[in-house]
């Protein structure tokens, strides 16, 4: 008898469990019809008058402060610069160059 009634109880339990839920299905959002621009009256064009402004800018190129790699398949060339000094050094295959300007 324990057995049927455990039996019973459980398989009300999975066919509770079981059931297929039906969730209430909401319609999309309605949007607005588009509304019309009213036409807007043309403006009546102004007379007009010429101005030439012409502004003429100089500008000196200066290298930047910092350090530049190069590497090419003969060697390589370290150039760096901090205000007014200078150094590079290039390694190649045929010769080593160092300068340094103050």
């Amino acid at each position: 008898m324990k057995k049927a009634l455990l039996t019973a109880a459980s398989a009300v339990l999975l066919l509770a469990s079981c059931k297929q839920k039906e969730e209430p299905v909401t319609p999309p959002p309605v949007e607005p019809a588009p509304v019309e621009q009213p036409a807007t009256p043309t403006p009546q064009p102004e007379p007009q008058t010429n101005t030439t402004t012409t502004t003429t800018t100089t500008t000196t190129t200066e290298d930047p402060d910092g350090t530049s790699v190069n590497v090419s398949k003969d060697g390589f060339s370290i150039q760096n610069k901090d205000g007014d000094n200078k150094s590079n050094v290039t390694i190649t295959k045929k010769e080593v160059t160092v300068e340094k300007k103050q």
